[in-house]
């Protein structure tokens, strides 16, 4: 027998690390495998006549999340350091984007080439882009949450990949008709909506 304790990229509540350690526990030659949702690690006693960290990092990939390798502490928190960083400019994009969208309802100045009501095409395109943007921050968790839907172990990152999706698509049908003349479909732009449920998501993640 082995011990080896690896790093998990992608667990976002216990429904993820709940999953994980069932999918390992399944897995012929691992005699036994324990899932640490807040330190994002597991720790696998396994036959290493039969496996080999190679094959447990495809288990993991398996199952719908990333192995980093052995656990060390140390690079857990430089990882934190920089996921942070990231997610502060991402909270500088989240202001800009509700204050282009949702300014007008408040009568906050909104420059002519953005305002909804004399542009509604450049407002649109640049909901987009802010939401495009948003849905690449966020890939992580929509590639998680099919995963774990595939797997049948659905969990809260499969019911937001279902629900930024659909709304990301809706609204980029919107947008198109926007852009053939049909301006009240301003009305039916969620880009503003996609972005913050995957920048909430992410505040949960790293300050959990």
């Amino acid at each position: 027998m082995k011990k080896i304790i690896l790093s998990i990229s992608g667990m976002t509540c216990s429904a993820c690390s709940n999953g994980l350690e069932k999918y390992l526990n399944k897995q012929n030659g691992i005699i036994e495998a324990n899932v640490n949702l807040v330190m994002a690690n597991a720790t696998i006693i396994y036959d290493e006549n039969i496996l080999d960290k190679e094959k447990l990092d495809e288990f993991v990939k398996k199952a719908g999340f990333k192995s980093l390798g052995e656990f060390k502490k140390i690079n857990i928190e430089k990882k934190n350091k920089n996921e942070k960083n990231i997610f502060i400019i991402f909270t500088f994009l989240a202001i800009i984007l509700m204050y282009i969208s949702m300014g007008h309802m408040v009568n906050l100045p909104i420059p002519d080439f953005l305002n909804v009501a004399i542009n509604p095409v450049n407002y649109a395109v640049c909901l987009f882009l802010f939401a495009t943007l948003f849905m690449i921050y966020g890939y992580d968790i929509i590639k998680n949450g099919y995963k774990n839907l595939i797997h049948k172990t659905p969990n809260m990152d499969t019911l937001v990949a279902i629900g930024v999706l659909s709304s990301f698509v809706y609204s980029i049908f919107s947008m198109v008709m926007i852009i053939k003349g049909k301006v009240e479909y301003t009305h039916d732009l969620y880009f503003e909506s996609t972005a913050i449920v995957i920048y909430f998501i992410k505040l949960r993640k790293i300050f959990r």
